[in-house]
């Protein structure tokens, strides 16, 4: 298994626990890794800024803000495009009488 997909497979298992975030033998039995390579993968993703410790339990790990923010800058770039479709959609089916 590549390290990438190590890194791809922590940020799914993290989704949807940013505020407690888990711990690492929940991560590691979640993307079927061995606790020691899960942890050095935490580790080198800590220090990319993509996962934390969680403030209210140091055994937790998260996704940091810079992830979430990625996701919500994502989402509100579809939300842009599909404007601009509907507008031209608006624009092309009006009847030109």
């Amino acid at each position: 298994m590549t390290q990438e997909s190590i890194f791809t497979r922590v940020l799914f298992g993290l989704a949807g626990h940013s505020r407690h975030g888990l711990r690492l033998k929940q991560i590691a039995d979640g993307i079927g890794e061995s606790p020691s390579t899960t942890l050095r993968n935490l580790q080198r993703m800590e220090a990319d800024g993509l996962v934390e410790r969680s403030p209210y339990d140091k055994d937790n790990w998260r996704l940091t803000p810079r992830v979430v923010q990625m996701a919500i800058a994502h989402a509100e770039e579809v939300a842009r495009e599909e404007r601009q479709l509907d507008e031209l959609k608006t624009r092309y089916s009006r009847n030109p009488n």
